[in-house]
């Protein structure tokens, strides 16, 4: 049930930005129909000093949008690694790959070299490999800093 819940989350995610660029979509079609209309009339009867700041206020607010949008994409951007079978952080810890908490319970067997992870949280056994062979923890992370 755990792929359920994580189809669901990025279904939303992905829903609500095909719904948001839509919109901006819309709103870019109305905007080039109506500016020609009242582009002129509006131009003609405000006083320039009133339609400069309005202008800069659409300035302002529009490069402040691009911000914000910015940062926000920024903070939900998966900053996660794939490699060797586990999701790794910029300090070289690994996490799980379905349901990316941290992985705590290391496993290492000796003949046959097998380096497993089992997470806590959705029980799966995961294995370390490097071009189909078992890899330590250690050589893994010695890897990933290199």
């Amino acid at each position: 049930m755990k792929i359920i819940d994580t189809i669901k989350e990025h279904t939303i995610k992905y829903f609500l930005s095909a719904l948001f660029g839509l919109l901006i979509l819309l709103i870019g079609l109305i905007y080039q129909d109506v500016l020609l209309v009242i582009y002129p009339e509006v131009i003609q009867k405000l006083p320039k000093e009133v339609f400069l700041k309005i202008t800069i206020v659409a300035i302002i607010l529009f490069v402040l949008s691009s911000v914000l949008s910015l940062i926000f994409y920024l903070k939900l951007k998966n900053k996660l690694i794939p490699k060797f079978g586990v999701l790794w952080d910029k300090k070289g810890e690994a996490y799980c790959p379905s349901c990316e908490i941290i992985l705590s319970e290391y496993h290492e067997q000796t003949s046959p070299l097998i380096c497993s992870f089992t997470c806590v949280k959705c029980h799966t056994n995961i294995r370390l490999n490097n071009l189909g062979k078992s890899i330590s923890l250690l050589d893994a992370q010695k890897l990933l800093n290199s």
